[in-house]
C-alpha cells in the first residue's frame, strides 16, 4: 500500500452543516483562517436554516455572517451526486458535520461526491451509531484537532526584537 500526501494547501474550505457539530468547527477554522492569506470559509446551509425565524437559528446564521464566513445555500438531501461533486470541486477541502440530519443515505452520497469532484481532501462525519458522549464533544474534539491543524498559521508571530 502507498501513501500519498497531498502537498494542496487548505485555503478553500466549505463546511457540511452548522449545528452541534459544526459550529464548533466553524468558529475555529475562522480563527485560522485569519492568519492565512487567501483562505476563505463556507459553510453549505439550507434555505430554510437561513431564513428561519427560530430565535436559536437567527443566532446562528448571524455568528456565522459575524465569524466572515460564506454561506452557500443548497440541500444535502434533494441535490444529486453530480450537483454535489460540482459543489465540491470549488474546494480544496469539504468537511462533513452533518449528523444524521441528512439521512442515512448520506455518508455514501457524500462521499461518491467527493470522490468524483476530485477534491484533494475530505472529511466525512464519523461517529457511532449510539453515542457515548454528547454530538457537542466530539464537535469540541474535532475543532480542537482542528486548531491544532493550524496552530501554526494562527501563533502570534516572534517580533524581531524578541518581544
Amino acid at each position: 500500500m502507498t501513501t500519498t500526501v497531498s502537498n494542496v494547501k487548505s485555503r478553500n474550505v466549505l463546511v457540511l452543516g452548522a449545528g452541534e457539530l459544526g459550529m464548533p468547527v466553524l468558529r475555529n477554522l475562522a480563527r485560522c483562517a485569519e492568519g492565512i492569506d487567501g483562505a476563505k470559509i463556507s459553510v453549505l446551509l439550507r434555505a430554510g436554516a437561513v431564513e428561519s425565524d427560530v430565535p436559536a437559528k437567527q443566532r446562528d446564521v448571524a455568528e456565522i455572517r459575524n465569524l466572515g464566513i460564506e454561506i452557500v445555500i443548497g440541500d444535502l438531501v434533494k441535490s444529486s451526486i453530480d450537483g454535489l461533486a460540482s459543489l465540491f470541486s470549488q474546494y480544496d477541502t469539504v468537511i462533513g458535520c452533518t449528523g444524521y440530519a441528512a439521512g442515512v443515505n448520506a455518508p455514501m452520497k457524500l462521499a461518491k461526491a467527493a470522490l468524483q469532484s476530485g477534491i484533494p481532501r475530505y472529511f466525512p462525519l464519523a461517529v457511532r451509531r449510539r453515542f457515548s458522549r454528547p454530538l457537542a464533544v466530539a464537535g469540541h474534539r474535532i475543532s480542537s484537532t482542528l486548531s491544532s491543524m493550524c496552530a501554526k498559521s494562527c501563533a502570534p508571530k516572534p517580533r524581531p526584537n524578541g518581544s
